[in-house]
């Protein structure tokens, strides 16, 4: 067994058909691979909109139904967090493996560590993400710090 109890796989923008957009499609394949290669027995998608779709694809990509949990009322990284650790708790299990891409991975990591999850980040290489993502990501550092969410 893997050093963790589940990978965590958050949630992105839907493409514009309402399927994977790339970002997410991204993230789930690196989860799928992350569990292939014994990381951890479980994954858990995450995202009001997207984890029952990102579900289906980790099933295309040969996950069991019974390793994918689903966590389907947040909107944002912080909702993905406490969402997340409620379902974590009642399974009993503690350390995620939390998969995103690098520019939201300090952010994501520790939201979930202040909402009592061991957590840490999957290292993968993605895609170029354009300035106006890695700006976002910036200022949404910055409130989350001031409010206390990280």
């Amino acid at each position: 067994k893997g050093a963790f109890d589940v990978i965590v796989v958050l949630g992105a923008a839907l493409g514009p058909e309402g399927d994977l957009g790339p970002l997410l499609a991204e993230r789930v394949l690196a989860g799928v691979e992350a569990w292939r290669e014994g990381r951890a027995p479980l994954l858990l998608m995450t995202g009001r909109y997207e984890a029952e779709l990102m579900k289906r694809r980790a099933l295309k990509l040969g996950v069991p139904a019974a390793a994918v949990l689903v966590e389907t009322e947040a909107l944002t990284t912080r909702q993905n967090a406490t969402g997340c650790a409620s379902i974590l708790r009642a399974h009993g299990l503690r350390r995620a493996l939390v998969v995103t891409q690098a520019f939201h991975r300090a952010r994501a990591v520790a939201t979930f560590r202040r909402a009592g999850i061991g957590a840490e980040a999957l290292a993968f290489e993605g895609m170029p993400v354009r300035l106006r993502t890695r700006v976002r990501e910036v200022v949404a550092r910055a409130a989350y710090r001031a409010r206390g969410w990280s």
